[in-house]
């Protein structure tokens, strides 16, 4: 089954002459026939009243296609700056806009629902924005029944402090990179959504996180090149272009062959949860994401890559509540053991001593650290304390040969015999 395209990326150019635009207009009207019926599309510029000559072919393909498609619904993302000296030029794109999509508006309210076409500013600002500028622009979208955004990375995420922005703000786009640059923002945003995806599949069902990333298009208006996921986008290995003579239906079918040719998106989910792992987000966020973090701990833990296991465990640790710690730190000391490193390995199982104080098997593990250190007394003492606990079976068994193991080592040989004779009399 072909995936259905859930969201469009579109990174405006200031260079774009008007006969291409036209054709590169049309392509994503087409484009909208394999999106689903709740689209969103996204159009990042670095400038809006300087690329409205585009933004206008693309509302008005964006309108056509409503009008034509009834049960259809499109949500349009404008992503851009807001320096003050434009911030009068910004609000006439707005009204211009909403002035062309007054039928969608009535419509809604006729039926008393939401508009089909709902415009959604995402402001990117600086570090020198002036705040109380953008609040004033906020309550005037919100005024204008419209829904604005801000978009924070690297020197702004002080924004993110004064109630009153947050009070006018619909959401609140925490991101990588400075914000400077539209390539670093689609990346932002993309990540985002595979962030918000991941965190779905884990509440969920975690077998779901090994699905693909949600269906997503990415295109540049410059050269017409289509991308077709964010991790195409950053190594810049495109389907192809729209100007070509293969066209959109050419590069779609492109699109679904690369899509089905991938076995796995872990990896690119991985990538979008270490992206988020150091942002100043919300205490709520952290949390989650330490808990898909500790995820991708025991992924690695069980393919035997105890590195990068144990670099997941840390991470996951300074993002989670403190009553995941046990559970954490248990994990970590067991990468920490089969990586041969004892002492922070015991340094963790320490920590997680607590929520693991009545399981054998934590017991075993650290009198195996201190059996691999050749410390042979304090190897006895945990594993007699896990032998009280009373495991059962080839557990037990195990435990009884490393009992043994430690005497002899010890010269202890009576007890020695003693322990592995009471494993052989056990074992099947």
């Amino acid at each position: 089954m072909k995936p259905v395209i859930q969201k469009i990326y579109v990174l405006l150019s200031r260079k774009d002459g008007q006969q291409r635009m036209e054709e590169f207009s049309q392509s994503i009207r087409k484009l909208f026939y394999n999106a689903n019926i709740n689209c969103n599309l996204y159009l990042i510029t670095a400038s809006l009243p300087e690329s409205m000559p585009q933004v206008k072919l693309i509302h008005a393909e964006v309108c056509d296609f409503l009008k034509e498609h009834r049960f259809a619904r499109l949500y349009v993302h404008f992503v851009h700056p807001a320096p003050k000296a434009d911030m009068e030029d910004i609000k006439v794109c707005y009204q211009l806009l909403k002035r062309e999509c007054q039928h969608f508006d009535q419509e809604g309210y006729m039926h008393q629902e939401l508009p089909r076409l709902m415009l959604l500013p995402i402001i990117v600002p600086n570090s020198q924005a002036d705040l109380t500028a953008i609040i004033n622009l906020f309550a005037w979208f919100k005024n204008s029944f419209l829904l604005p955004s801000i978009y924070l990375a690297g020197d702004t995420f002080f924004l993110a402090q004064p109630e009153n922005l947050l009070a006018v703000a619909e959401k609140i786009y925490y991101a990588p990179g400075s914000g400077r640059d539209s390539r670093d923002i689609i990346s932002g945003l993309c990540y985002r959504d595979v962030l918000d995806d991941s965190l779905d599949k884990l509440d969920a069902d975690p077998c779901l996180l090994h699905d693909p990333c949600p269906a997503a298009v990415i295109i540049s208006t410059e050269k017409g090149m289509v991308y077709g996921c964010i991790n195409r986008f950053c190594k810049k290995d495109g389907l192809g272009s729209i100007f070509e003579k293969i066209g959109l239906s050419g590069l779609m079918a492109r699109y679904y062959e690369q899509r089905n040719s991938e076995k796995s998106c872990l990896a690119c989910r991985e990538r979008a949860v270490e992206t988020f792992a150091t942002l100043p987000l919300p205490e709520q966020k952290r949390h989650e994401i330490g808990a898909l973090l500790y995820h991708f701990g025991t992924l690695h833990q069980g393919a035997e890559e105890h590195v990068d296991a144990i670099e997941k465990y840390k991470q996951s640790l300074k993002l989670s509540p403190l009553q995941e710690e046990g559970s954490i730190c248990f994990r970590l000391g067991l990468s920490y053991t089969k990586a041969g490193l004892y002492e922070p390995a015991l340094a963790a199982f320490q920590k997680a001593e607590p929520a693991y104080c009545e399981q054998y098997y934590f017991y075993f593990y650290v009198g195996l650290c201190y059996f691999e250190k050749g410390d042979y007394g304090e190897a006895i003492e945990r594993f007699s304390k896990a032998i009280s606990l009373e495991p059962e079976g080839e557990d037990l068994v195990r435990i009884l040969i490393y009992m043994g193991t430690c005497y002899n080592n010890l010269g202890k040989y009576t007890e020695a015999v003693a322990y592995l004779e009471r494993g052989k009399l056990i074992s099947p």
